[in-house]
């Protein structure tokens, strides 16, 4: 199976889309293979497939390690909303299970906004666990998603 828990075989699911030999066609597959580049290390496609207003914010040394400092276990779509191939516009809340470089079993439970432009879907902004608003992170606590890192250096940029 492939990382992100489709029943096909990476090199039939995630793969071509993480090579460029083809483009996802929704906002969810998006998703599904920013989860398998995470799994597979392979910042490069992370930072391609982010939207250009946010790419002042990342840093392909930093992906690249908090990709390889956890163990990706598993990924859950809760929902998808819109997103699909004639959208422009869509969201996707999931799951996202990894052990820590500490050991410690994680969830990362965001509620991601896609946005397409010229026939391609890039991530544009998550909300961290989206059910728990009383839960508001100052921007000087640890970050929710388990990074290590100051919540206004990671998820609240």
């Amino acid at each position: 199976m492939c990382f992100c828990g489709e029943s096909k075989a990476f090199s039939e699911c995630c793969e071509p889309i993480i090579k460029g030999e083809k483009q996802a066609i929704t906002a969810e597959q998006l998703m599904r293979s920013r989860y398998s580049a995470y799994a597979t290390v392979e910042p490069k496609y992370l930072i391609q497939t982010t939207h250009i207003s946010l790419l002042k914010n990342q840093n392909e040394a930093d992906i690249r390690a908090w990709a390889e400092e956890n163990k990706w276990q598993k990924l859950e779509v809760l929902s998808s909303q819109k997103g699909q191939s004639d959208d422009s516009r869509g969201e996707v809340e999931f799951k996202a299970y990894f052990i820590d470089y500490e050991g410690k079993s994680q969830v990362h439970h965001e509620k991601s906004t896609f946005v397409k432009e010229s026939g391609k879907w890039f991530y544009l902004s998550g909300n961290i666990n989206p059910k728990s608003v009383s839960q508001a992170q100052n921007r000087n606590d640890f970050c929710a998603c388990g990074s290590g890192k100051k919540y206004k250096k990671c998820c609240g940029k």
